[in-house]
């Protein structure tokens, strides 16, 4: 089996995979270890994905600080709401305990190496992979294709990807500043014109910055300058000076592939669409794919037909699609910085009104494959 992507949905496939006996091969065209643009959250339904793994010790481990407040913002309006069962860890560490994870299974982990998808064949499907200048042909009776939003592997088999009409772009950084006002335990969501930025501290105190903004609010301009004008409009500091990891961006954010799948080929994790998540959800959504995957990738390595593809088909459309509706609601919502301050200026005064769909936010897709061979 070859895995391709090494982020929580491809990191946590490949383990639970090689768990049963099989064996592993996992890719990522980054160097490890990586920082990630990512909110660096993990709701209540990623927590208890990881301790169905058997994982439930590891955000104690990375020491991953405890969420207990969103603080939702919105021009002169902020109000405060309560958080379940959330933690907030780096990407940097987090992925790379999740590939240490992997290894200890006995999964191999090649980084800096790119992959192209080759032909198919009866049983298996071919793989060029590219590491130090070097090619080398692979072959694998099942690819799981959990490379991301950037496309790669996903690009090269030639289906392309629908974009949503406005989708805004990811930017992230990390700044090291104890004294910039976001407090250990707070999860901060300012919206502002143009976008919205998502502030909290992670281990170690370090600050985590991620933000999604139209596109052509950074014409001619900086992501500092972008951030700091909706930071603005909420009355907030501009962000430090002194960045831990520097400004990186993804490609536009909402989208979907044509396809979460093709002959021997399974899709999972972003690389199967995404929508702007608002608190956390996309790592809950790619490890409880994680896990969904694993039945089939072993059922179609050993004898591939229809019925796998049909199976893994039928998981996105009544289990993600559904557990994502919320967020596509949201979004749109979230364009439009006056009408959140008026919700905001309802919550401030029933709160509980948003328990139901912070709890909601916070689940896990229940329902796995239904498959038989």
């Amino acid at each position: 089996m070859i895995v391709v992507g090494a982020g929580p949905a491809g990191a946590l496939a490949a383990r639970e995979i090689a768990r049963q006996g099989a064996s592993v091969l996992l890719l990522d065209r980054a160097r490890f270890p990586r920082p990630k643009v990512c909110g660096a959250c993990l709701s209540a339904g990623a927590l208890d994905e990881l301790a169905t793994m058997g994982l439930g010790d590891l955000p104690d481990a990375l020491g991953a600080e405890p969420l207990s407040t969103l603080v939702l913002s919105a021009h002169e309006r902020s109000v405060r709401l309560p958080l379940e069962r959330a933690r907030a860890v780096s990407r940097l560490a987090f992925d790379s305990a999740l590939v240490d994870a992997a290894r200890e299974e006995g999964v191999d982990f090649w980084s800096n190496a790119r992959a192209e998808l080759g032909a198919i064949h009866r049983d298996h499907r071919a793989l060029r992979v590219v590491r130090g200048g070097v090619g080398t042909d692979l072959r694998a009776g099942v690819v799981l294709d959990a490379s991301g939003l950037g496309g790669g592997l996903a690009a090269s088999d030639a289906r392309g990807a629908s974009v949503a009409a406005g989708s805004r772009i990811g930017l992230g950084a990390t700044f090291r500043d104890a004294g910039y006002p976001v407090r250990p335990g707070d999860l901060h969501m300012v919206v502002g014109r143009g976008g919205y930025v998502g502030m909290v501290r992670v281990e170690s105190g370090v600050l985590n910055v991620a933000a999604a903004v139209d596109p052509h609010a950074l014409q001619g301009t900086s992501p500092e300058r972008v951030i700091a004008r909706i930071l603005a409009s909420c009355r907030m500091k501009p962000l430090p000076r002194e960045r831990v990891a520097e400004w990186r961006g993804t490609p536009l954010l909402t989208r979907a592939p044509q396809h979460v799948g093709a002959e021997r080929l399974l899709r999972l994790g972003d690389a199967a669409g995404y929508v702007e998540p608002f608190t956390g959800e996309g790592m809950c959504w790619a490890m409880s794919g994680a896990r969904a995957v694993v039945p089939l990738a072993l059922a179609g390595a050993l004898r591939w037909e229809e019925a796998v593809l049909d199976a893994w088909r039928e998981y996105h459309r009544a289990a993600v699609r559904k557990a994502r509706r919320l967020c596509s609601v949201l979004t749109p919502a979230l364009r439009r910085p006056r009408l959140v301050e008026a919700a905001l200026a309802t919550l401030s005064i029933v709160p509980g009104l948003a328990a139901p769909l912070i709890r909601r936010a916070a689940r896990t897709p229940a329902s796995l494959p239904a498959y038989s061979a």
